[in-house]
């Protein structure tokens, strides 16, 4: 090719930089949620209001010394749960207030004791456990049955469950706060609900207003029925197994007492599921929808029947919906209805919609695949309630600093549309919401082939998957080995975790021989390896019996004392591998996919990018280009071409690619002719951007050697971060910092990505960088690797550094 074809070809190229940009999208859901919360929370602090030296929010909407402090708990509670710190003055103001409160009242005392567990702070103790010990002390009987609670212990008011599901939140909130509670008083919760469970032939399933199983159910009160059966079961859970604590074998795997009520409740839910209900006797439709949200994270379920309760309620919240208008968000920023309830005062209306679109909003860590058994089981993969739980809940201790995270249950079994390619890319992007895909059970795995399919797009779009054989299910052993031949397309298979492998240091240093001494070869932890990082960690060992137990959760930094905390700290590591202990995203947050169609449709001079094979380990990131091609023209509206061959430096077609890509983790070499050919690949107009795969030292001294070779009369060195490659002229938006996790002074990758300068190295010819050079990985991390092993930059910065090279070889 002549330099004058290739540098019109180049002008095309450059001429679609100043195309008009397509008519801007829908405004995604994961930012108009950000966006009312923003509004609720400044129309609350607005609301905050000095009323006779307390500030507070009691006013007008709760009248007398029934409800004194109630809103005012209900607000804090809600801006707290919504990213409001402790310490901001809003907060801050209204804690005396809150103290100073002694209340006698159920749900009073409820949210007090909830604000106080939130905000933390050790002086609250007495408080929490005062208000435990008078909950405890105001339940209600008949004879020896519980009846639940009323709104105050002394009077002649019956028992409701309402005033019964806030007293059950406060045991919680004083439990998760350090209060011990007596198992028999959680038993007793857990009979009250089944006993008051309707259960005629018409209506099985809900819960009344009154708990008595002759009346009719009502959606709210089914709500709360379900939070209690949650609690309560999740507090009665620990030894109800028969856990082996040396094997890891539980005697009575997949046994729960409460597994009929829940079923028929979910059940009596998913068919009268609704938000509105303001046309019920007692219309009190915000406080429904936190509820609803309570369902959802208790349980893990994204769908209740067939409605994705999360994003439904936030299109509603938002305005987005065209179903019940009424209910999105005021101008103001608050929330309300135009009726006789409370949902007509809207500081609470407001309260318990923040409340659901911050919880809800959680971040999920963890996603629990359900599948069919071989067996024609369908809910062998769920042996284990509590294990997601119990790993995320360790996960957010341990790894990331106490911040909330979130677990669900994925089960694609709900959808029939698969075969539909935009609802299969739909439902991969709900999946990648979670970093980590976990699946256990005892049956083998059975999955559609639209299943196997989503799960091997998930694993090319950066997912992790981490299995456990329940009870050390040879079923299950054999059967997830055949369900990953499938995933692979029989392309690799899983091998023994290596000893050196970073997994067992990823986060606390453990010994591999705590996993290996006395087990058989098909009991040893496996993994699978792809490219740049494992991504599949499959242990035969039973080990979530340990994990469905809240009491191996290790409470500090000590070697593991028990087998049951060492598979916790096993499991930490497994998680801080597979995500790089980067958080996810919020719910909802948009996921690019990777476009792995072939471009068509582009120009005979559209950008050729080409990948360099050398003779180390050159293609450990085999679809970085990809990734690279599709970001430019969704971004920039780039004619890209990109090859589906290698290159070899001794090609004659080597002068077709000017943009080269280098990658590896080996050394490697090049003989003179090789150097020569590359060498006027650069002088007619080529560039050669390169990077050591996930900071590799042997490829980073052979590339270097490489640029010595091929300029030995010019500096390799340091681009100045105010180098054109970096502006806004050529970016659109300057590159001032880049997340990279660098290599600390022993010679690891630090633990967690550090904003910093960009750090590019190059040899600079005729006041042009020919080479483009990070000694940091660039190629994993536009393949969406988060090795916490790797040394290189996240997938954003990846794409935005790799993004730059190709600008800049276009204009330069």
């Amino acid at each position: 090719m002549s330099i004058t074809r290739y540098i019109a070809g180049c002008m095309v190229v450059i001429l679609s930089l100043t195309a008009a940009q397509p008519a801007r999208a829908a405004e995604p859901l994961a930012e108009r949620v950000r966006k009312s919360l923003e509004k609720g929370i400044q129309y609350l602090t607005n609301k905050q209001e000095n009323r006779g030296g307390e500030i507070n929010w009691e006013n007008a909407e709760f009248v007398g010394g029934l409800w004194k402090g109630g809103t005012s708990c209900l607000a804090t509670l809600a801006l707290l749960s919504s990213g409001v710190k402790a310490n901001d003055q809003v907060i801050v103001k209204v804690l005396p207030y809150i103290r100073g409160l002694k209340p006698e009242q159920t749900y009073i005392l409820a949210l007090q004791t909830m604000v106080l567990a939130e905000v933390g702070e050790a002086r609250d103790l007495n408080i929490i456990q005062g208000n435990v010990d008078t909950l405890l002390a105001g339940r209600m009987y008949n004879g020896k049955d519980l009846t639940g609670w009323s709104y105050k212990k002394v009077g002649q008011l019956s028992s409701d469950n309402s005033n019964t599901q806030y007293a059950l939140l406060g045991l919680l909130a004083g439990r998760q706060a350090g209060v011990k509670i007596a198992r028999k008083d959680w038993q007793e919760i857990q009979d009250f609900y089944k006993r008051t469970q309707v259960k005629t032939d018409v209506k099985s399933g809900g819960w009344p207003y009154r708990p008595d199983p002759n009346t009719s159910p009502s959606h709210t009160m089914t709500v709360a029925g379900l939070c209690g059966l949650f609690i309560s079961g999740l507090e009665l859970n620990v030894g109800q197994q028969m856990l082996d604590e040396e094997t890891g074998i539980a005697k009575k795997c997949g046994f729960y007492e409460e597994n009929e009520a829940v079923t028929m409740g979910m059940n009596w839910l998913a068919k009268a599921f609704k938000f509105h209900i303001s046309k019920e006797a007692h219309p009190a439709t915000f406080y429904n929808i936190y509820g609803i949200e309570r369902v959802g994270r208790l349980s893990g379920q994204r769908f209740i029947g067939k409605h994705d309760w999360y994003r439904a309620g936030c299109e509603r919240l938002t305005g987005l919906s065209k179903d019940d208008r009424e209910l999105a968000q005021h101008e103001d920023g608050s929330w309300s209805l135009s009726n006789n309830g409370i949902d007509n005062m809207p500081v609470i209306s407001t309260s318990f919609a923040l409340l659901f679109l911050s919880k809800g909003r959680t971040p999920i860590l963890l996603s629990k695949l359900a599948f069919d058994g071989d067996d024609n089981s369908k809910f062998d993969w769920n042996r284990k309630h509590n294990d997601a739980r119990h790993l995320v809940e360790y996960a957010s201790l341990a790894l990331f600093k106490k911040q909330p995270l979130a677990w669900q249950i994925f089960d694609p079994r709900l959808r029939d549309d698969l075969d539909d390619e935009a609802k299969f890319k739909e439902e991969l992007a709900n999946l990648l919401q979670s970093p980590i895909l976990y699946m256990n059970g005892h049956a083998a795995p059975k999955l559609t082939p639209r299943q196997v399919e989503l799960l091997r797009q998930y694993i090319d779009e950066g997912g992790f998957i981490f299995a456990e054989a329940c009870c050390g299910s040879p079923e299950f052993t054999a059967g997830f080995h055949k369900l990953m031949a499938q995933v692979f397309k029989n392309e690799t298979q899983l091998t023994p975790v290596r000893a050196e492998h970073p997994v067992w240091a990823s986060h606390m240093p453990l010994n591999p021989k705590d996993f290996i001494d006395g087990k058989k070869p098909e009991q040893l932890i496996q993994c699978i390896e792809r490219g740049c990082k494992t991504v599949v960690i499959f242990t035969p060992q039973p080990l979530a019996g340990y994990w469905e137990e809240s009491r191996f959760l290790p409470r500090n930094n000590l070697p593991p004392a028990s087998r049951g905390e060492l598979a916790f700290r096993f499991a930490g590591n497994v998680i801080a591998y597979a995500t790089g202990l980067e958080m996810p995203k919020p719910r909802l947050t948009k996921v690019e996919l990777t476009d792995h169609t072939e471009i068509k449709d582009v120009t005979r001079h559209a950008l050729r990018l080409a990948q360099v094979r050398h003779t180390g380990d050159w293609h450990p990131a085999p679809n970085a280009m990809r990734t690279l091609a599709s970001y430019l023209v969704d971004h920039y509206k780039l004619q890209i071409a990109p090859s589906e061959k290698e290159i070899k430096p001794s090609s004659s077609e080597m002068l077709q690619y000017k943009f080269m890509y280098m990658h590896g983790r080996r050394d490697f070499t090049m003989d003179p002719e090789e150097l020569d050919n590359i060498r006027k690949n650069l002088k007619t107009g080529g560039t050669l951007f390169a990077d050591a795969c996930c900071g590799a030292k042997e490829f980073d001294k052979a590339f270097r050697e490489l640029a010595k070779k091929l300029y030995p009369s010019d500096k390799f060195e340091r681009i100045p971060p105010n180098d054109f490659l970096f502006s806004e002229k050529l970016n659109g938006k300057a590159i001032t910092t880049v997340k990279c996790r660098r290599e600390k002074a022993d010679g690891s990758a630090a633990l967690e990505f550090e904003d910093v300068v960009p750090e590019l190295e190059g040899v600079k010819i005729n006041d042009r960088w020919v080479i483009i050079y990070s000694k940091y990985d660039i190629g994993c991390a536009l393949e969406k690797s988060k090795s916490s092993a790797c040394k290189g930059h996240d997938h954003e910065s990846a794409k935005l550094l790799g993004a730059a090279a190709v600008l800049y070889h276009l204009k330069k």
